[in-house]
């Protein structure tokens, strides 16, 4: 495995399964000491045998892993009871499953707003349900990352995508170990000043995602047929040299996720070695 010592280099994981997955993630264990395990679907059901080799690839080899929480399905700020609660279900099985591979960070999205409608219950059930997630996981020893959203349509309400915003949610969240996951790739599509970000957020600065791209939603779908492409650093507008010293400059510690492609993370982990 290389030396990525200067920046704690982590790979988005596999998003198959069975042996396709094992192949993936063992080839990805060559390249990186951590991976991010995605409980979105197909992960989200029957992963035992998946969970079992992760265990053990961690006993042989000293693979690390973090975890995306589940966001596909349901809504944590649901007017609906019974929507919310197994929605809740579902993200506290997916903190079951994250202590069970002795991932220590979870990351999670932000509630979304349906039609763009601005509703207090709905800000009040979100702070409600982040407490309750954060209170889970402290028992497990395992730290919320709220992971800022790219601002491509109505659905994502600001407070889900600007940092200023993302900030107050978390002090009223008011947990020790519920944070802030920075996708500079969100930022970018967002319009949202990252280099700010990194200093604002500073010691709640748990986790990063790392991708690229060419700004605002009009400017990728053109080339890329996606508002947000995804694409590996280096291949986009987002000032990265910039993004490693301000990272040094707060003595960050976490690991900086690539969130790109498997077969693009070769690529991607040589170009942020070298800074």
């Amino acid at each position: 495995m290389p030396d990525n010592s200067k920046l704690k280099i982590s790979a988005k994981g596999s998003r198959k399964t069975g042996d396709e997955f094992i192949k993936e993630t063992a080839y990805l264990s060559e390249l990186v000491g951590c991976i991010e395990i995605d409980f979105n679907p197909p992960h989200d059901r029957d992963f035992e045998n998946e969970i079992e080799y992760l265990q053990k690839l961690s006993a042989e080899r000293g693979t690390k892993y973090t975890v995306h929480a589940e966001y596909l399905n349901g809504a944590i700020n649901d007017f609906n009871e019974a929507v919310q609660k197994a929605t809740m279900d579902e993200l506290s099985r997916n903190i079951d499953s994250a202590a069970e591979i002795g991932a220590k960070i979870v990351t999670l999205h932000p509630a979304l707003e349906p039609y763009g409608l601005k509703l207090q219950k709905r800000i009040d059930l979100e702070i409600d349900a982040y407490q309750k997630l954060a209170d889970y996981a402290a028992k497990k020893n395992i730290k919320i990352g709220l992971e800022n959203e790219a601002q491509t349509c109505f659905w994502f309400p600001d407070r889900a995508c600007k940092f200023a915003l993302l900030a107050e949610t978390i002090e009223k969240v008011n947990r020790p170990n519920f944070g802030m996951t920075l996708d500079f790739g969100h930022a970018s599509v967002s319009g949202e000043d990252y280099l700010s970000a990194i200093k604002i957020m500073k010691n709640k600065l748990l986790h990063i995602h790392a991708h690229d791209n060419l700004g605002r939603p009009e400017n990728n779908l053109p080339k890329f047929n996606r508002p947000d492409p995804h694409l590996p650093p280096g291949k986009g507008n987002i000032k990265w040299k910039e993004i490693a010293e301000a990272l040094r400059e707060i003595n960050y510690a976490g690991h900086f996720e690539l969130e790109c492609e498997v077969r693009e993370m070769k690529e991607a982990v040589d170009y942020i070695s070298k800074l």
